[in-house]
């Protein structure tokens, strides 16, 4: 028992971190190895940097717009835009018409269709004169309105197609 203690008094005097500097001339010079070793007993660890360990360059963030455009098709006989607005929570088909003109049919058809589901249940799809957006279609922005969004933009896409199609190509 005394043996242990007198080793664990000699380790307590004694420092566990000591750098004696060599005694011998040609040791003096400071090697890679001695330097690393020094710093890390010292705490400052410095890095040098190597090729190719240059820190990545930030990407840069996008501006926060509160309203953000996902489609828009503004040539062919369909012109739209579909967007989210977050203060208002909604998603948005806006349609681009002329003064006097109205809608299509076949795109009426199209937005009516999605008013309901299959079940007869609300979609949540309405039509809204807003003083932000004026004239548009809503859907509420979560998962099961950017779902119906998806689908009645894949529909109004399809027809836009198929009524460019039925006009014949523009001069």
């Amino acid at each position: 028992m005394s043996k242990r203690r007198t080793n664990a008094a000699e380790a307590a005097a004694e420092p566990a971190d000591t750098f004696e500097p060599a005694a011998d001339p040609a040791q003096a010079a400071p090697t890679a190895e001695a330097d690393a070793s020094v710093t890390q007993h010292t705490g400052d660890i410095t890095q040098e940097r190597q090729p190719g360990d240059e820190p990545a360059e930030e990407q840069t963030k996008r501006k926060y717009e509160p309203v953000r455009g996902w489609t828009s098709r503004f040539t062919g006989p369909v012109k739209y835009r579909k967007f989210t607005d977050e203060p208002m929570k909604i998603i948005a088909f806006k349609f681009n018409l002329a003064e006097n003109e109205k809608l299509p049919e076949d795109v009426l058809a199209v937005m009516r269709d999605n008013k309901q589901d299959a079940a007869g249940q609300p979609t949540g799809l309405k039509f809204q004169t807003t003083r932000k957006h004026g004239k548009i279609w809503t859907i509420p922005n979560d998962v099961e309105g950017r779902t119906l969004a998806d689908k009645i933009d894949y529909r109004l896409s399809q027809l836009a197609e198929k009524m460019g199609q039925a006009q014949g190509p523009t001069p």
